[in-house]
């Protein structure tokens, strides 16, 4: 039940916190939940709420590129994303910045769950890095739909090249599935989604028949 229950997330907008004035609370630091097969996991609270924000890391021997490619791919996000049952992208916004809306199976005994968020792609060449960040949205063509309307207050994935095929991999997540599950049911269950989503995007790489992004290889490789 718990391992089929965390498949309420997806798994993937960094909180941009400015800098801080004595008489503001700090940001409680991450804490490490555990490490297994190269992947750590940590957790952290969150000021202003009972969720506990997830985040998992690891070196992934896979090129920046090819990570980068998948995470873009939604028509295939179905084949690593963790009981993704359907995707759409409702609109673009941009080149790099996209509408797209989620529908996540649960268990029988648990309604499922959607989700309507924005998607943002940033990519820094000069620095090697690339971020895909998405948080929860409204949108006018998201689907009517009799599921739960849960929400990704933030996620994140940070790709950091090491190499011609070795990537650092950090993935964050702070997700509400709303209703009535209660929140220490979520906060236990969430606690397996650093690992399950890393491990899952580790196998998706490693298909012989991903494709590299043309347009991020010829976006990574202009200068600054």
């Amino acid at each position: 039940m718990r391992a089929r229950v965390s498949r309420f997330v997806f798994g993937a907008v960094l909180l941009v916190i400015g800098p801080a004035v004595a008489t503001e609370p700090t940001t409680p630091s991450w804490h490490k939940l555990g490490d297994s097969n190269g992947i750590a996991v940590f957790g952290r609270d969150v000021p202003g709420t009972s969720l506990i924000a997830m985040r998992g890391e690891c070196v992934m021997d896979a090129s920046m590129l090819r990570l980068a490619s998948v995470l873009v791919d939604t028509a295939r996000a179905r084949e690593w994303i963790d009981s993704v049952a359907e995707t759409r992208t409702l609109r673009k916004l941009s080149e790099t910045e996209y509408v797209q809306w989620n529908h996540v199976a649960t268990p029988f005994i648990v309604q499922d769950r959607d989700f309507v968020f924005i998607t943002k792609l940033e990519l820094a060449p000069k620095d090697g890095r690339v971020t895909l960040s998405y948080r929860s949205t409204t949108d006018p063509l998201a689907p009517k739909t009799h599921y739960v309307r849960g929400e990704f207050i933030y996620g994140k994935f940070a790709l950091t090249s090491l190499g011609v095929n070795k990537t650092k991999v950090e993935a964050e997540l702070l997700c509400d599935p709303r209703g009535s599950v209660a929140k220490w049911m979520v906060n236990l269950v969430q606690k397996d989604w650093p690992y399950s989503t890393l491990s899952r995007l580790r196998r998706q790489a490693k298909k012989p028949d991903i494709v590299d992004n043309e347009k991020l290889r010829q976006a990574l490789a202009q200068p600054g």
